[in-house]
C-alpha cells in the first residue's frame, strides 16, 4: 500500500510540530468547562456519565480551532492559526489537522484566513459560521463546532504566570514588526518597530513572547513559516510547563485571574451541554496515540506527494495555495484516510 506509506511519512514528518498543540487544545477544553458555570457536583456526575451528546458524522465530532491576533493587532480578526480537531465519540481516537491560512476558498474567492473576518463583518457570530463552512468545503467533512482563541488573551495569561522561560537557539532581527494601532501612520516607517532576539535561555513577558512567535519579516532561516512554527512550539511548551507547575496550581489568585482571561479570550458556538462531553473525551485521549496531519506542498526528498501547490500570482493577484492538480479529491482522499483509518 504505497499511498498509506506516504501518508505515514507525512504524519511522522510533522509530528514534532503538531503534538505541542494538543496541550493548547487541552487548555481550551478546560476554559470551555469553566464557561459552563455548572455546579461542581453536577459537573462531576456528568463526567462520570458515559453518555456523550455531541453532534457527529460517522461517530466523529469535528471541531475547528482558530487563533486570532485580537483587538489592537494588525489583521485583528484574520485567523493566524487554524486546526481541525476530529474526535471519535466511542474511542476518543483523535486527529489534529493543520490548515494553511493561504488556501484559496473558491466559494469565497478569498483566502481561508479571511473567512472569519468576512463572517463577522456580516453579523455577530457569523465568523464561526463562515469559517466552518469554508473548512468543510476544503476537507469535504462536516465541521460541527468552532472555537476562537484571542492571542492577546494568551499574552495576558503569560504575564499572570510571571513570564515564560524559553531557550532561543538562533537570534534574529525583524525590522518591520507592526506596531498595534499604527497601521495607517505616516510616514510608513512609523508603522513598524525593530525587534531583536538574542540566542540563549531567557524569560519572556507576554508582549515579548507574542512578538517572538508572530515575527515574519526577518532574513534567513528564521524568516520562514517553518521557523515560525518552531518558535510557536517553544512558547507553547514553556507556557504549559509554567501553567502546570505547583507554584501556579497552588496559587488560587493566579488561577482566578487565568480563568477570567480565558473566559474573555475564547469564543465558541458550543452549547453549555456539550462542555462536559468534550471533557469526558479529553480525559480518554491518549497523547501517545494522537494522530496529526497537515495540508502542505509535500517533499521530493522524502517522497511525500504534494497535496497543495502555489500557482502563479497572476492567477489570483496574490500568493495562494490550491489542491494538487487543481483537484480537491486529492485532499479529500487524504482527509478520509487519516480520519477513518482506525475506525
Amino acid at each position: 500500500m504505497p499511498e498509506i506509506a506516504k501518508i505515514k511519512r507525512r504524519l511522522y514528518k510533522y509530528l514534532w510540530l503538531l503534538r505541542p498543540l494538543t496541550y493548547l487544545f487541552g487548555l481550551i477544553l478546560l476554559v470551555l468547562l469553566l464557561r459552563s458555570f455548572l455546579p461542581l457536583a453536577k459537573t462531576a456526575v456528568s463526567v462520570l456519565n458515559p453518555n456523550i451528546s455531541l453532534e457527529s458524522f460517522r461517530n466523529r465530532s469535528n471541531i475547528l480551532l482558530l487563533g486570532i491576533g485580537g483587538e489592537g493587532h494588525e489583521g485583528a480578526d484574520l485567523t493566524d492559526s487554524m486546526m481541525l480537531v476530529s474526535i471519535n465519540l466511542l474511542t476518543a481516537d483523535t486527529v489534529i489537522i493543520s490548515l494553511p491560512r493561504d488556501i484559496w476558498v473558491e466559494s469565497l474567492q478569498a483566502k481561508l484566513n479571511t473567512a472569519y473576518h468576512y463572517g463577522e463583518a456580516q453579523q455577530e457570530g457569523g465568523g464561526l459560521i463562515l469559517a466552518k463552512a469554508a473548512v468543510a468545503e476544503i476537507v469535504n467533512q462536516p465541521v460541527h463546532y468552532g472555537v476562537v482563541l484571542d492571542f492577546s488573551g494568551f499574552e495576558r495569561a503569560i504575564d499572570i504566570l510571571g513570564g515564560v522561560d524559553v531557550d532561543v537557539p538562533r537570534g534574529f532581527v525583524d525590522k518591520q514588526y507592526p506596531i498595534p494601532g499604527k497601521e495607517d501612520a505616516e510616514p510608513e516607517s512609523a508603522r513598524y518597530e525593530v525587534v531583536e532576539f538574542k540566542p540563549g535561555e531567557q524569560r519572556f513577558d507576554g508582549a515579548s513572547a507574542l512578538k517572538y512567535v508572530r515575527s515574519r519579516h526577518t532574513e534567513g532561516e528564521e524568516g520562514t513559516d517553518y521557523a515560525r512554527a518552531q518558535r510557536q512550539q517553544r512558547v507553547i511548551l514553556a507556557f504549559k510547563d509554567k501553567l502546570l507547575s505547583a507554584k501556579t496550581l497552588l496559587n488560587r489568585g493566579k488561577l482566578k485571574q487565568l480563568k477570567s482571561v480565558g473566559l474573555e479570550s475564547v469564543k465558541t458556538d458550543l452549547s453549555a451541554g456539550a462542555y462536559s462531553g468534550l471533557v469526558k473525551l479529553a480525559l480518554k485521549i491518549d497523547r501517545e496515540q494522537l494522530r496529526t496531519g497537515v495540508l502542505d506542498q509535500g517533499s521530493q526528498a522524502e517522497d511525500i506527494p504534494p497535496l497543495l501547490y502555489n500557482p502563479p500570482t497572476s492567477r489570483f493577484g496574490q500568493w495562494v495555495l490550491l489542491p494538487a492538480g487543481d483537484d480537491w479529491r486529492v485532499v479529500w482522499q487524504y482527509i478520509e484516510e487519516i480520519l477513518y483509518q482506525n475506525d
